[in-house]
C-alpha cells in the first residue's frame, strides 16, 4: 500500500516545491551597510548603486569589480538616492534630491551636470543614454537632451510626479503621481495619449521594450497590466499584499517584479499568469529584516537583483547556470 502511495507524494512534495520562492544561488556585496538606489543594464553586465556610505558606484557584472566611485561634489559623498543605466551600460545617471549627473562608464567621468528646479522625485534614461526623464515635486515631469542639456518637453500634473518610463524608439513617456493618476504621453509632440485613473497615487510604472505594454502600480491597489496599442487592460497582477517597487519587462512576454519585503514574482505579460517566486536572501544580522528589490535584471539564464541591503544576487534557471 505505501508503494502506491508514493507516486502521490512525491508529485505532492513536487508541488510543494514548485510553490515555494527561490532562493539566490550566489550573491556578492555592493555596498556596505545597505544602498538607496540601484539599477542593472538590460544586458545583466554593469549596474549603478547609490549606497549608504559610500556614495555611488559603477560595477562591473562581468567581473564581479567595481569600476568606479562617484560623487557629484569632489571630496564630499553624495546621498545617491535615484539612478539608472542605459541598455548597454555606456551611460548611467545618478541623482539626489536637487542634482543630477550623466556619467560615461568607459572612462568614468561626467559628462554633464543638471541642477533641477524643483526636488527630484523619480529618473529614467533612455535605452540610448540620450535622453533622461525627471520626476519632479513640482507637479511636472521634465524630458530633456542630457547629452546636450536642452529641455525638450514638459509633462504636467495636478501632484508631484513620483514615477517615470521612458521609451525614447517608440516616442512615448509614462508618469505616475501622487494626483492619483498615471498619465502616456507623445515625446515627439508632447501630447496626453491617455490617462488612467485610480484612488492612490502611482510609485511604479514601466513600459515593454517595444513600448507596447505598460505596468501600472497604484498604492494599496492592485497591480495593472496594459496593452497600450489596443488600449485593452489585460490582467490584474496577483501579488497578495506586497507592495511592489521595482519592474522590468524581459521582452515582450515576461514580466519581473520586487517587493518591498525580498520577493520577486515572474508574470506571463501576454496574459498575466504568476508563472514564478524568487526571494532575496538574508545576510547575518540582517536575517529578521527585510529588503526592498531596487531593481531586477536578466543575463543568460540567470535573474540578477539588487537589494536596499546592498547585495547583488543571482538566480539560476531552470538548472542552466
Amino acid at each position: 500500500m505505501k508503494l502506491l502511495h508514493l507516486p502521490f507524494a512525491l508529485c505532492w512534495l513536487l508541488f510543494l516545491s514548485s510553490c515555494l520562492p527561490q532562493a539566490p544561488s550566489s550573491r556578492m556585496q555592493l555596498a556596505s551597510q545597505g544602498a538607496y538606489s540601484g539599477a542593472i543594464d538590460d544586458l545583466g553586465t554593469s549596474a549603478v548603486v547609490g549606497s549608504y556610505l559610500h556614495g555611488g558606484s559603477f560595477w562591473n557584472l562581468n567581473k564581479n569589480a567595481r569600476d568606479f566611485n562617484w560623487n557629484h561634489r569632489q571630496g564630499y559623498l553624495t546621498e545617491i538616492l535615484y539612478s539608472d543605466v542605459s541598455a548597454d551600460g555606456r551611460y548611467a545617471i545618478t541623482a539626489n534630491y536637487f542634482n543630477l549627473v550623466l556619467w560615461d562608464t568607459t572612462t568614468g567621468k561626467s559628462v554633464w551636470f543638471w541642477s533641477a528646479p524643483a526636488k527630484i522625485e523619480a529618473v529614467a534614461l533612455s535605452a540610448d543614454g540620450q535622453f533622461a526623464l525627471l520626476g519632479l515635486a513640482d507637479n511636472s515631469a521634465l524630458l530633456f537632451d542630457i547629452q546636450n542639456g536642452g529641455l525638450l518637453r514638459e509633462f504636467s500634473h495636478q501632484g508631484p510626479v513620483v514615477s517615470v518610463a521612458l521609451n525614447t524608439a517608440a516616442g512615448i513617456a509614462l508618469t505616475g503621481s501622487e494626483d492619483t493618476t498615471a498619465r502616456l504621453w507623445n515625446t515627439r509632440t508632447g501630447d496626453l495619449i491617455r490617462e488612467f485613473k485610480f484612488s492612490n497615487q502611482v510609485p511604479l510604472v514601466a513600459l515593454s521594450p517595444s513600448g507596447q505594454k505598460a505596468l501600472l502600480v497604484p498604492a494599496n491597489e492592485t497591480a495593472e497590466l496594459w496593452n497600450l496599442n489596443a488600449r485593452k487592460k489585460i490582467a490584474t497582477l496577483k501579488t497578495a499584499n506586497f507592495r511592489l517597487y521595482s519592474g522590468r519587462f524581459i521582452g515582450e512576454t515576461r514580466l519581473l517584479v520586487g517587493t518591498t519585503h525580498r520577493n520577486i514574482f515572474e508574470f506571463d505579460a501576454t496574459n498575466g499568469k504568476k508563472i514564478k517566486t524568487w526571494k532575496l536572501g538574508t545576510e547575518g544580522k540582517q536575517a529578521f529584516k527585510s529588503a526592498i528589490v531596487l531593481d531586477i535584471g536578466w543575463r543568460q539564464g540567470q535573474l540578477l537583483a539588487i537589494g536596499s541591503n546592498g547585495y547583488l544576487y543571482a538566480f539560476c534557471q531552470m538548472k542552466i547556470c
